[in-house]
């Protein structure tokens, strides 16, 4: 093992985990996890942040919405639910903003 040279500013974490039709704890994140993530991914590399700030697509972040995905942002150890594709630049600027604190 080696370390790596890169390092984000700030980290953006987004639940894509599905969960089966019958599973309780539902599948918000499923549904609404993948295009938020590909938004903000999409979103990062036209801003030419891609090497300051990750967006990473994750498992489980230990709540699951109904509705809309799980979102986190480090270092500022944010959390958010009920995200959607819509909230990307939202969450961008959010980020942006802990990137400039630093």
């Amino acid at each position: 093992m080696r370390q790596g040279t890169m390092r984000p500013r700030a980290q953006l974490f987004v639940c894509v985990n599905a969960r089966r039709t019958d599973d309780p704890l539902r599948s918000g994140c499923g549904d609404a996890g993948p295009a938020l993530f590909a938004a903000l991914k999409r979103e990062t590399l036209r801003a030419g942040l891609a090497t300051e700030l990750w967006v990473t697509a994750t498992a489980c972040l230990g709540h699951c919405p109904r509705t809309g995905c799980s979102v986190t942002l480090h270092p500022r150890n944010e959390h958010w639910i009920e995200a959607h594709e819509a909230d990307a630049a939202a969450l961008l600027r959010r980020a942006r903003d802990a990137e400039d604190e630093r």
